[in-house]
């Protein structure tokens, strides 16, 4: 069978504009990081983990740019499947769309931030069995909520984001000024605990500057994601990478002062076996703000992440199954266009690692592992840019000489490499192994349909220059 592929006309303006799109960004990225891998980062290298964050956000940044330079060029309506689809090609796309199911891992990371939080405060909710029970209730709630469709989800994204950089901003201008701890000081022992590089306990990454650099990067770059709401914009090519710019300061003043706070009013070993910061905000906080800190900072920034990524990871998954990867009823929609059973696949396997009781940590490196491994295809995409789209790329908002941008698509694929590296340290050989071989199987399956199957590939992109392509295209078996 030959795999053929149809440009869909462009279809009209979305419904989201910059201010939802700002939220669905924010929301995205602050999330399960910088509420629980502050506290890890502090034992890993000392005061200095709010300069850690600084360093991962610029980081996180270069990584994602190529994204946003792709979102200035293209309208995306399938997200990063789209943009391979169309870029690197066919057989590219149907890797990314079976192995892109491992993904929905990632759910699971949010609700058992909430249940391990929730856990702190009230020590009933501390046992294994009642952390199931509260991250499959958030699991669930947000389930509905996606059910109702992508104006219901983006309408919540956006109540929720404001009212989380509320809280985290009023956290850390508070503990920066109630605190006292020399964290501004570089010859402070408690500075760098374990040094500017990485240290290593048992083969695995335990400590460092550099090893809570590669800790706190998995959070700074989740705002790539809003790519994928092209379809729903209003006016994508502008909004979308405007939206991704905006949320790059947002970070810095939350992340960095959210990290000043933690690291300037309590020690290392005041923290103990805690691993999130409540007990910070005690310090902080007269009782009934430190109740609406939790509620507006710490559990709505797992919430809002959990929310959008319900919405990203069906976008990208039902566009496969509309080309024929994936069965055309695992992408059927409801009333409401939300992607019914998609969803539920996203719940169950979101609910797999809360029910195992995998650590925090352990769930981060699993994700972390995926989404770097991805980057080896997305870079094929970035290099086809400038020549498949020469007129839309010249005239992007955000175009760079074409020197430039490959230096940083190529500096983005390097960080993304050092990632992976990191992940595979950071887990037992035995779960690495098993990661690493749910990749490369479903990989293969992937590339063993483009070679078989009837595929019908609507690739959803659109530039905004007809001249560049107007007709279907055939393309055979290789």
């Amino acid at each position: 069978m030959a795999v053929k592929i149809i440009h869909e006309p462009e279809p009209k303006p979305g419904t989201l504009g910059t201010k939802e799109l700002y939220a669905l960004a924010v929301g995205q990225v602050i999330g399960a990081g910088v509420i629980t891998l502050i506290v890890p980062a502090i034992k890993m290298t000392g005061y200095s983990a709010w300069l850690a964050y600084l360093t991962a956000i610029i980081m996180g940044f270069i990584m994602v740019l190529p994204t946003i330079f792709i979102s200035s060029t293209l309208r995306l309506g399938g997200g990063n499947y789209s943009m391979l689809c169309e870029l690197a090609g066919p057989t590219v796309g149907g890797i990314f769309a079976y192995a892109y199911l491992t993904q929905c891992l990632s759910l699971s990371l949010f609700g058992a931030s909430a249940a391990a939080y929730l856990g702190d405060i009230f020590p009933i909710l501390g046992s294994h069995l009642a952390r199931i029970i509260v991250g499959g209730a958030l699991l669930t709630f947000f389930f509905v909520v996606n059910l109702m469709g992508v104006d219901i989800m983006a309408f919540a994204q956006k109540v929720m984001t404001w009212l989380l950089i509320a809280m985290l901003f009023v956290f850390a201008v508070a503990g920066v000024i109630q605190g006292s701890l020399p964290i501004f000081d570089f010859s402070d022992p408690e500075f760098l605990t374990q040094g500017w590089g990485i240290t290593f306990e048992n083969g695995q990454i335990a400590g460092g500057f550099t090893g809570a650099v590669l800790l706190f990067v998995y959070s700074c770059q989740g705002y790539y994601m809003t790519s994928s709401y092209g379809k729903d914009s209003k006016n994508a090519r502008r909004d979308i990478p405007k939206a991704m710019l905006m949320t790059v300061p947002t970070l810095i003043v939350l992340y960095v002062g959210v990290a000043m706070a933690g690291t300037r009013v309590m020690t290392v070993e005041e923290y103990g076996s805690s691993t999130t910061l409540v007990f910070a905000a005690q310090r902080i906080f007269p009782t009934w703000l430190f109740i609406l800190f939790i509620i507006g900072g710490p559990i709505m920034a797992l919430l809002s992440t959990l929310n959008s990524s319900f919405a990203y990871n069906a976008i990208n998954i039902g566009q496969s199954c509309d080309d024929g990867w994936l069965p055309a009823s695992f992408g059927k929609k409801n009333k409401a266009g939300a992607r019914v059973w998609i969803l539920t696949f996203m719940y169950v396997v979101g609910m797999i690692p809360i029910v195992f009781g995998f650590s925090i940590e352990v769930i981060t490196n699993m994700v972390q592992l995926m989404t770097s491994a991805f980057a080896i295809l997305n870079m094929i995409a970035y290099l086809k840019l400038p020549k498949k789209y020469p007129n839309s790329w010249k005239k992007a908002r955000l175009h760079v000489p074409d020197a430039l941008y490959y230096v940083i698509c190529w500096v983005s694929f390097f960080f993304f490499m050092v990632v992976l590296w990191k992940s595979c340290l950071s887990m037992s050989p035995l779960l690495a192994a098993i990661n690493v071989a749910a990749i490369v199987i479903l990989a293969a399956i992937g590339l063993w349909r483009s070679k078989t199957g009837n595929i019908v590939i609507h690739t959803s992109v659109w530039s905004g220059e007809p001249e560049e392509h107007t007709a279907s295209e055939q393309q055979p078996k290789s």
